[in-house]
């Protein structure tokens, strides 16, 4: 698997609006998956995983705090073979800046996943969205191993 920045639109939809992530990152308040589209600007990095040439997942990186919040998404088929090595080396990616995640409780594999790279949680709140008419606890996470 190959690593690297990307800011092509239709790699980054393919991650983002593959049907099961989508369904899982996307609140009551997002468009529709059609009308889904991906910020690109400098407060954005996006890191591509690809597999035969064929983007498999993706890492956004984006301000948030003191440090930066990641998003970690790997198309389900490819989650066994390829997640935690993408999640390895999309990680060496980041900055000197404090890095962030935030979870949904709903989200128990999400959890686990965060915190084998040494994520830890250190707030629980009420979102301020909700996912099916239901609201949800958000879990702040923060990278402490380096």
């Amino acid at each position: 698997m190959i690593t690297r920045e990307t800011t092509d639109i239709d790699d980054i939809r393919a991650v983002l609006c593959n049907p099961a992530i989508y369904d899982c990152i996307s609140s009551d308040s997002s468009p529709s998956v059609e009308e889904f589209i991906p910020p690109i600007s400098d407060d954005y990095l996006y890191v591509g995983g690809y597999v035969e040439g064929k983007i498999i997942a993706l890492m956004v990186y984006h301000t948030f705090r003191d440090g930066t919040k990641i998003h970690i998404q790997v198309i389900p088929e490819y989650r066994d073979a390829y997640g935690i090595e993408f999640g390895r080396k999309a990680l060496l990616f980041k900055q000197k800046a404090t890095l962030y995640a935030v979870i949904p409780d709903t989200y128990k594999n999400v959890l686990n996943y965060a915190e084998s790279f040494g994520f830890k949680v250190i707030e629980r709140s009420k979102s301020d969205e909700t996912k099916n008419g239901k609201s949800f606890i958000d879990n702040v996470l923060k990278y402490i191993s380096d």
